[in-house]
């Protein structure tokens, strides 16, 4: 029935199935390569509809429900640093509840760092019984700290394709840093699109050239050897799925 609507529909399967037949497209990754045509199609998706062109119907859903916009905070690591744990209420000094596990974003506002409610702080204590889901009370978290960060700092990250042991290897990416109390921290967004390879002005270290740069994680044309799935293809339809959710606000989903 939603084909005759006009779906269009993508199967991933390493194998030509009986369901395959119905596609509009057939992406065959080879099993156990998903992830990483996903890992391109977020890239794909990050920099088209984050980035290039920041689209209010993603960035508002990331603020309201998703760790996206949340502290972390980063770990000396060598020359650089690393991920570490989440910035907490415990870390700034702040009372309350369980406030070793109340996490923290940046405040748009205020340009402070402030705990709301809902986290899994109150998950677990009696005085956040039935709050359990994320509520603002008209805090408007920052996504990304560009633009407000005291510097741009590389992190190391793990690298997927480094052979017969995952995460043997890894790569160096810049992220916006900022000061908080004695914790250097960036969000959630800022470490995926490090992750993802999205380059940012201003961010030092290793970034893929463009989507056709296979030495780089995790571009399309990176996924390509590894999943057998066409570059091209892979670019298109990771655009064709945002733009969908785009129009329809997710409905298409359903």
């Amino acid at each position: 029935e939603a084909r005759y609507r006009g779906q269009k529909v993508v199967v991933v399967s390493p194998d030509y199935a009986g369901h395959t037949k119905f596609a509009d497209h057939w992406l065959p990754a080879r099993a156990g390569t998903d992830a990483a045509l996903a890992m391109a199609m977020g890239h794909v998706i990050l920099k088209e509809f984050f980035v290039e062109r920041e689209t209010p119907r993603f960035r508002d859903y990331a603020r309201r429900f998703t760790d996206l916009p949340f502290l972390v905070r980063l770990e000396p690591h060598g020359d650089g640093y690393r991920a570490g744990a989440m910035l907490r209420a415990s870390d700034l000094g702040q009372g309350g509840e369980n406030d070793e596990w109340r996490t923290v974003v940046l405040d748009a506002r205020s340009g402070e760092p402030v705990a709301p409610n809902g986290t899994i702080a109150d998950r677990w204590g009696e005085a956040g019984e039935g709050q359990w889901n994320l509520d603002l009370e008209g805090i408007e978290p920052e996504l990304t700290l560009l633009g407000r960060h005291d510097a741009a700092v590389e992190v190391t990250l793990p690298r997927f394709d480094g052979g017969e042991t995952e995460g043997g290897t890894t790569m160096r990416r810049g992220v916006p840093a900022m000061r908080i109390g004695n914790a250097v921290v960036t969000t959630v967004f800022d470490l995926a699109l490090a992750q993802y390879g999205v380059q940012r002005e201003g961010l030092p270290g290793e970034w893929p050239s463009g989507y056709d740069d296979a030495t780089q994680p995790h571009t399309p044309a990176w996924q390509e050897p590894l999943t057998g799935v066409d570059a091209g293809r892979c670019a298109r339809i990771a655009r064709e799925f945002a733009s969908n959710a785009e129009r329809t606000g997710g409905r298409s989903m359903i």
